[in-house]
């Protein structure tokens, strides 16, 4: 498996295997490099040699969630890419809103998603930004500044170097622009990232942010 040149990749998993096909070459089609595997337990950090973004696809009728997220979180401090989830055909907005939050769950989209749309969102989560209804962002940015609220700067004791990185991370760079920005390597960005969100009990990126711009 190779990523293409931009270094996105996008992994389409469950367990229909004839729509993993067709989505996987609509998406080709549509210059995303996208490849079907029938198991998350197939990708392996050797896939993800080449690639700077990699986003899993998964089927939420066929797929458990939490299995993929304990696999990537396994991978995940072994490789240079940026890794992170989005669920489709999902029944309701009542179940998408239990999986926004959820680690490195990035966007989610309705079981009549259209097209263009699920385009539009995937495009959107590889230049940093969450994909989901507004009505369920809107829930879970109220949850999330419920949560910043029972922290203070001073009972977090991140390091001057876990601040810098928090700061970057603020303004929405990625890992690999965190990286050249504080000229270090990928790993010692990601290995700064898990360690801020254990201190500060985040569960994600835009929770760590939201703390940020309430407390540094």
């Amino acid at each position: 498996m190779n990523s293409n040149s931009n270094g996105h990749q996008v992994y389409v998993t469950g367990g229909q295997q004839l729509q993993n096909s067709l989505l996987t070459e609509f998406l080709s089609k549509q210059d995303v490099h996208a490849i079907s595997i029938r198991n998350i337990q197939d990708l392996t950090p050797a896939h993800l040699a080449q690639a700077e973004q990699a986003l899993v696809l998964v089927d939420y009728n066929t797929v458990d969630i939490n299995d993929t997220i304990s696999h990537l979180l396994s991978i995940d401090p072994t490789v240079d890419a940026d890794l992170f989830i989005a669920v489709f055909n999902v029944d309701d907005e009542g179940s998408l809103s239990r999986l926004a939050g959820l680690p490195m769950v990035n966007g989610g989209f309705l079981h009549d998603c259209p097209q263009d749309l699920l385009l539009r969102g995937i495009r959107a989560m590889f230049e940093g930004e969450l994909w989901l209804p507004r009505k369920v962002l809107q829930q879970y940015l109220m949850r999330s500044r419920a949560f910043n609220k029972t922290f203070s700067r001073s009972e977090v004791a991140l390091t001057e170097r876990e601040v810098e990185v928090l700061k970057v991370m603020a303004t929405g760079a990625k890992n690999s622009d965190i990286a050249e920005t504080l000229n270090l390597s990928p790993h010692t960005i990601k290995t700064h990232i898990y360690n801020i969100f254990k201190k500060i009990n985040a569960s994600n990126r835009l929770q760590a942010v939201n703390w940020a711009q309430e407390n540094l």
